[in-house]
């Protein structure tokens, strides 16, 4: 009996990968999906732990991607929203900025945080305004270079670049010196600015589980570690070979190269997320606190259960907090550094906080400095008959993740058959 000959194999289950999945089983091809672990999601998993809902790193949906717009259900998803704005921990206090057209009853607290001149915030909504009204095209065509370098160029102060930009931004790309494209950081900047930061109500693995149920029955196969890719082949560390007309490879970029045998150039940023459970969260509203103090481990903190109830047993808040850049500190030596500095900033009372459980992720996020991809673009086919899409070739986000696995797709329908 001659071995079944797939459409397609997809080396990965994770958002890039199942949305790949979604755009061939709607043009009638044959596909199957290869995870390592036991879940889908890729990094986008949820864990249920004593009645809490644990995100795998600090995560959060922004409303305003429009290919998540297209592919995902935001009804079915229950989204809840943070606040529009932060707090940020300056000079020993805390300063609540907030976008004034959302959150007016913040306005006097906005005007009066110490983040950088009038010139600064009016230059802030200018930018806001101009990237409003710029495609992404349009954005991704532009003079490309590190983003301090674009911010001085847009006429911002040192403090407010210091103060505002650095300690936000660095959390999102877990970047502390923000080196990404310009390009990246226009990007999230005009999505923070036309939407809302979002978790679903019960985790953020919702999303992959959205997407993998509109996919046939076993088109998934979890436990299912690759070893090596070739034309018109899939090895399994199990022994077990697969043959298929074509492959695309939807996983994180080192396991790319370390798949086709490329160097491995691509550098990338962890981050450290540790979950504390506590009987009154340290902040009264759904804001991100951010460090921008420019000392200590902490990055930014934030209490999921008071965006999304469901995420902590009744009578308990969630915390969730952040560290990013190099730390080689043991779990320990970072929980007692972690509590040492929240202490400074809430009090005895972070002394009592239980630490639910710490997510040591090495491999969060690429490297993304200039000149960026321009992630509308598709890698198409890397090697005869094997296609890439993910963070590779492209940008790293929930937007880009959905993008590119619909754009490889589309290459995979528009590429000539190839024969094993």
């Amino acid at each position: 009996m001659k071995p079944k000959i797939f459409d397609v194999i997809i080396v990965g289950a994770g958002l890039a990968g199942l949305s790949c999945a979604q755009r061939l089983e709607a043009s009638g091809v044959d596909f199957l999906i290869l995870e390592a672990s036991g879940r889908i999601g890729g990094r986008v998993k949820t864990d249920e732990f004593d009645g809490f809902l644990l995100n795998h790193g600090f995560q959060v949906l922004q409303t305003a991607y429009p290919e998540a717009q297209r592919i995902l259900d935001y009804s079915a998803l229950d989204l809840r929203a943070f606040r529009p704005g932060a707090v940020f921990r300056i000079g020993g206090r805390f300063h609540t900025v907030a976008d004034p057209l959302r959150a007016p009853r913040h306005f006097f607290q906005t005007l009066a945080a110490p983040i950088g001149t009038w010139g600064d915030r009016l230059r802030m909504a200018n930018l806001a305004r101009r990237l409003n009204k710029m495609s992404s095209e349009e954005i991704f065509a532009g003079p490309d270079i590190p983003t301090p370098a674009y911010l001085r160029a847009e006429g911002f102060s040192d403090r407010m670049i210091e103060h505002f930009f650095i300690p936000f931004f660095s959390g999102v790309c877990l970047d502390p010196k923000i080196g990404a494209s310009n390009h990246v950081f226009q990007y999230i900047f005009k999505m923070f600015a036309a939407g809302d930061v979002s978790i679903p109500a019960r985790g953020m693995e919702v999303i992959p589980r959205q997407m993998a149920g509109r996919i046939q029955p076993g088109g998934v196969r979890t436990g299912a570690r690759v070893q090596a890719v070739e034309k018109g082949r899939v090895s399994l560390e199990s022994g077990e070979d697969l043959m298929c007309r074509k492959i695309v490879l939807a996983v994180e970029a080192p396991e790319i190269e370390r798949l086709l045998g490329l160097p491995q150039l691509t550098a990338s940023y962890g981050e450290r997320c540790l979950y504390f459970s506590a009987g009154r969260p340290p902040i009264r509203e759904p804001f991100l606190v951010i460090n921008a103090e420019g000392r200590g481990p902490v990055n930014n903190l934030c209490v999921p259960s008071l965006a999304a109830s469901d995420y902590a047993p009744r009578g308990r808040s969630l915390i969730s907090v952040t560290v990013i850049g190099e730390q080689a500190a043991s779990d320990s030596v970072l929980e007692k550094t972690v509590r040492d500095q929240l202490t400074q900033w809430y009090g005895r009372a972070v002394y009592h906080w239980d630490l639910l459980k710490i997510y040591s992720i090495r491999h969060a996020l690429p490297a993304q400095p200039p000149p960026a991809a321009n992630p509308a673009i598709a890698a198409g086919e890397l090697r005869p008959g094997i296609f890439v899409c993910g963070e590779y070739g492209s940008l790293p986000s929930i937007q880009w993740a959905l993008m590119s696995g619909r754009l490889a797709a589309d290459a995979v329908l528009a590429s000539k058959p190839a024969h094993s």
